[in-house]
């Protein structure tokens, strides 16, 4: 059984005084004993604590301490305070009635008696002990036993403050909210108001009164809706969905909105003030207009507001530290940004649509980042690629893999910072997608065994602009009367020449760097699998590979000859059947 505990302060008189409460009157010498006298069994506390000073221990305690015993048979528990006229004595005051209230217990308020200063300690002590000790307040008394004269038998009415402690919790959970993004205490709050209205709904409808019933009942619904509201608010902001959120936000604002206009004594004092700070703080990142339902997504354009709307919401969770957040939705603006910038707003949600952006943007942070193309790399290129390597990898991979790699992380790394400025450069508009690449046609990557015909086929199928052919020193002899015969300029082609054409794995890396600058210079870049070594295959693969690292549009073919091997040796220049295994990039 929880403890339910009444704690009131004692003063110096004890006068028999008639009070007056929820339509019911009772005399007492002091407020708490009449307080006592209105509660019903439920509401009896089975603990009874009192600050008592010197002077109360000796005038008023005795008096208060028989009450207690005859009406509740339990015996109170007196603390003994000094009057608390210094700071060190109001904190002596506090520490001893907390060392009274356990944690999880139920308390009932009386602050009538006492210095005019005690009412302002009980203050404190309830924010502490319902904030880090889980306590409820059950309720908050006061008997008004100044202004009256003490010959008028006006019964004085006893005021509960129950309202005024809880809008504390009011203030903190909407500061929460504009602060953190936080709906959790807003809601928890909320929560008991639905509960007594679909209470009385019920209560309301059993005593036959339908037209209260159905106002409750469509008060309840609205209090439910704001949850709901500030739920959905709070999974799409925690998961940082940009989209999602726009419309929860504009789904709660609608929702606080109907709630601030419930007629309901049960709602916090500056209810209205409440739910306009909720409405301020969600409108920084909701859609001007909520979508409709069903595949509401394909409704939303792709527009310099839309990018300004998610551009605030990355600056929210930079400016709350949330940097997980940021960082993730960060890096989908920027593809986002790319396409508006490439014109391609439509189905720009779509996966299959964003990921040819992702691929520029990561080539972009390659070449920024290559030795091989420090020559030639503008200073657009290189701050750009910088920041997309940075943002990418250094930051967002790290983050949403929880650090799971051998370099530590245990703060914020520098690259945060740079990110930060060009972040606030981008957005702001002065930053422009740089350009990649491109320019030189088509080039043709194909190995070269001993038959001068897969070459011949190669260049008759890619119609290349330049070639690289990957060779042995024995097979280069056949490679210029290829050429010829496919009528293609000798002095385009590209000798590789291995010096190891079975074996020499190592001589990929060497290769995919003298390769790298041709292949970015290619509008496209063709890939003859087919001929040679195995070896020559695997390095053809490992360029296509490297070409679309660096965005360019592979595609890749296949040769088939039908013929008998003699036969392809006595007339090796006839065009080959030809396979392309990579649809031609749109």
């Amino acid at each position: 059984m929880s403890q339910h505990i009444l704690l009131t302060s004692l003063g110096m008189r004890a006068i028999p005084t008639t009070y007056q409460w929820d339509g019911k009157t009772a005399t007492a010498p002091l407020t708490p004993l009449a307080l006592l006298q209105f509660f019903d069994s439920l509401q009896q506390p089975n603990r009874v604590v009192a600050m008592v000073t010197d002077g109360a221990r000796h005038e008023t305690w005795p008096v208060f301490e028989a009450e207690i015993c005859n009406n509740l048979e339990i015996k109170p528990e007196a603390v003994d305070i000094p009057d608390g006229t210094s700071s060190d004595e109001i904190g002596e005051i506090l520490e001893k009635v907390a060392k009274k209230i356990p944690e999880g217990a139920e308390l009932t308020l009386d602050v009538t008696q006492g210095f005019r200063h005690f009412p302002f300690i009980f203050y404190a002590l309830v924010l502490y002990l319902t904030s880090l000790r889980g306590v409820k307040i059950r309720g908050a008394y006061y008997g008004m036993i100044e202004g009256f004269d003490q010959k008028d038998p006006t019964p004085r009415p006893i005021i509960d403050l129950q309202p005024l402690l809880e809008l504390p919790e009011w203030f903190h959970a909407v500061r929460m909210f504009r602060d953190q993004g936080t709906t959790e205490p807003i809601a928890q709050l909320l929560g008991p108001l639905a509960d007594m209205l679909k209470n009385q709904t019920g209560q309301l409808f059993k005593a036959g009164d339908k037209e209260a019933g159905l106002q409750r009942s469509s008060q309840a619904k609205q209090v439910s809706g704001a949850i709901s509201g500030l739920n959905d608010y709070a999974f799409a902001y925690e998961s940082a969905l940009p989209l999602e959120l726009g419309k929860a936000s504009a789904g709660l604002i609608d929702s606080i909105n109907q709630f601030a206009g419930i007629d309901f004594d049960g709602l916090p004092p500056l209810a209205e003030e409440l739910s306009e700070g909720i409405v301020a703080a969600a409108k920084e990142v909701a859609f001007k207009k909520a979508p409709g339902g069903g595949s509401w997504k394909n409704t939303i354009d792709l527009n310099q507001d839309e990018l300004d709307r998610q551009a605030g919401m990355i600056d929210l969770y930079l400016e709350r530290g949330q940097l997980s957040l940021a960082i993730g939705l960060m890096r989908e603006w920027v593809v986002s940004w790319a396409m508006m910038k490439s014109d391609h707003t439509v189905n720009w949600v779509d996966r299959r649509e964003r990921q040819p952006y992702e691929r520029r943007l990561g080539a972009l942070g390659k070449f920024a980042g290559d030795s091989a193309f420090k020559n030639i790399v503008t200073a657009n290129q290189k701050e750009f690629g910088t920041f997309w390597n940075q943002l990418a990898d250094s930051l967002r991979n790290v983050l949403h893999h929880h650090a799971m790699r051998d370099d530590l992380f245990e703060k914020p790394p520098t690259s945060l910072s740079s990110v930060k400025e060009f972040w606030g450069k981008l957005k702001k508009g002065a930053v422009d997608l740089p350009q990649l690449g491109g320019s030189k046609g088509k080039l043709l990557l194909s190995p070269q065994g001993t038959r001068p015909g897969v070459l011949f086929s190669a260049l008759q199928v890619a119609k290349p602009d330049a070639c690289v052919v990957i060779c042995s020193a024995s097979s280069t002899s056949g490679i210029d009367e290829a050429a010829k015969q496919a009528d293609f300029d000798v002095n385009n082609i590209e000798q590789i020449i291995l010096s190891d054409p079975h074996g020499g794995f190592s001589e990929i890396e060497k290769i995919k760097k003298q390769v790298r600058r041709l292949m970015l210079e290619a509008d496209e870049v063709r890939a003859n699998l087919t001929g040679g070594t195995t070896l020559m295959g695997v390095i053809v693969q490992r360029l296509t590979e490297e070409a679309q690292k660096l965005d360019r549009p592979v595609r890749r073919f296949a040769l088939i000859d039908r013929r008998d091997p003699a036969e392809q040796d006595s007339d090796p220049f006839v065009q080959s059947e030809h396979y392309w295994l990579d649809r031609k990039r749109t």
